[in-house]
C-alpha cells in the first residue's frame, strides 16, 4: 500500500477547485466603483463641504446676512469682508454661507417630491397598462411639452412668488421625466421570473409592485435624483434672478446676482462670487450623478 503525501493531494484538491473568488456585497461593488472616479470623490467632498457649511453658517458667518451698513456700501474683498460688501452694505461671505442653505434644500426636497411623484406614477402605468398607462404618459408630455422654467414661473405668479412656492413649482415640473424612466425600467422588471413567481404565490397587485418592483427601481431613481439636484438648484437661481423666486432680503444666491447685475462693472465682486458658488455646487451634483451612475451600472461590474 503505497503513502499518500498530504501537501500533494491538497495541492491537486486546490487545482480542482479553481481560483477562490473574493465575495463581495452589492454596496462593496458600488463604493469600489465610486471612489474610482476621481471627479466623483472630488464632487462629494464638495458636497459634504457644502453641506457642513450649511449646517453651521450661524457659527461660521462673520456677519448677520440681512445687517444693513450703508456706509459700506460696495466695499471690495478685505480681510474684514472675504466677499466684499453688496449694495446695502451686507456682508457678501455671510450672505453666500446662508444662502448655501437655501440652495440645498431647494436643491434636495424638491427633487426628492419630484422622484416619489414620478416613481408613483411610473410604476402604476408600467405595471397596470391599458387606459391608465395611456392617461398618466399623456399627463407626462404635456408637462413635459412646456419649458420647465416657464412652467415654473406660472405656478409662481399664480400661487406668489415665496420659497414655499418655489417648492411646489419645482416638485410641479420635475416627476414627468422620472415617471417615464420608472415606467420603462417597469415593462422590463414585471416579465422577470422573480414577479412572476410573487403572483403565483398569491402576492397582491399593489404588494408586488411596492415591494418587488420598486426596490429594483431604487439605482436609476438615486441617480435621477443626484442629477435632479443641481437642475433644481439653477432653476431656483433663474426663478430668483428674475425676481419670481426668493424675495428680498431672503440671502439667495440667484436673488444676490439680480441685485448686482447692474453693477457689474463698478462692483464685480457683488455679482461674480454668488455666481461661482452655484457653478461650483452644480458641478459637484453634477460629478456625483455621474459617478452614482457608472457605479450602479451592472454591466460595468467586470470592467472596474
Amino acid at each position: 500500500m503505497s503513502d499518500v503525501n498530504p501537501e500533494s493531494a491538497q495541492t491537486s484538491a486546490t487545482l480542482l477547485e479553481g481560483p477562490r473568488v473574493r465575495q463581495t456585497t452589492f454596496g462593496q461593488d458600488v463604493w469600489r466603483r465610486f471612489r474610482r472616479n476621481r471627479l466623483a470623490v472630488a464632487g462629494a467632498m464638495v458636497v459634504l463641504l457644502l453641506v457642513a457649511c450649511a449646517l453651521l453658517a450661524r457659527i461660521l458667518a462673520p456677519y448677520d446676512p440681512l445687517l444693513v451698513q450703508l456706509e459700506k456700501q460696495f466695499s471690495p474683498p478685505s480681510a474684514a469682508h472675504p466677499f466684499g460688501t453688496d449694495v446695502y452694505g451686507r456682508d457678501i461671505f455671510s450672505r453666500v454661507l446662508f444662502g448655501a442653505r437655501i440652495s440645498l434644500l431647494i436643491g434636495l426636497i424638491p427633487s426628492a417630491i419630484s422622484m416619489l411623484i414620478g416613481t408613483i406614477v411610473g410604476v402604476l402605468a408600467g405595471f397596470q397598462g391599458g387606459w391608465l398607462d395611456t392617461l398618466l404618459m399623456r399627463l407626462s408630455d404635456v408637462v413635459m411639452a412646456f419649458p420647465s422654467i416657464i412652467l415654473a414661473m406660472v405656478v409662481t405668479y399664480t400661487l406668489g412668488a415665496s420659497l414655499f412656492t418655489l417648492f411646489i413649482a419645482l416638485s410641479v415640473v420635475g416627476w414627468a421625466g422620472a415617471a417615464r424612466v420608472v415606467r420603462a425600467q417597469t415593462l422590463s422588471l414585471k416579465e422577470r421570473d422573480f414577479v412572476t413567481a410573487a403572483r403565483a404565490i398569491g402576492v397582491t397587485r399593489s404588494g408586488t409592485m411596492f415591494r418587488h418592483i420598486v426596490p429594483n427601481c431604487l439605482a436609476p431613481i438615486i441617480v435621477l435624483l443626484t442629477l435632479g439636484i443641481p437642475s433644481a438648484i439653477m432653476a431656483e437661481a433663474g426663478l430668483s434672478f428674475l425676481g419670481v423666486g426668493a424675495q428680498p432680503p431672503t440671502p439667495s444666491w440667484g436673488l444676490m446676482v439680480n441685485e448686482a447685475q447692474q453693477y457689474v462693472f463698478s462692483a464685480p465682486w457683488a455679482s461674480i462670487l454668488p455666481g461661482v458658488a452655484i457653478l461650483i455646487t452644480v458641478l459637484a451634483f453634477n460629478f456625483v450623478g455621474d459617478g452614482l451612475r457608472d457605479a450602479l451600472d451592472p454591466y460595468l461590474k467586470g470592467k472596474l
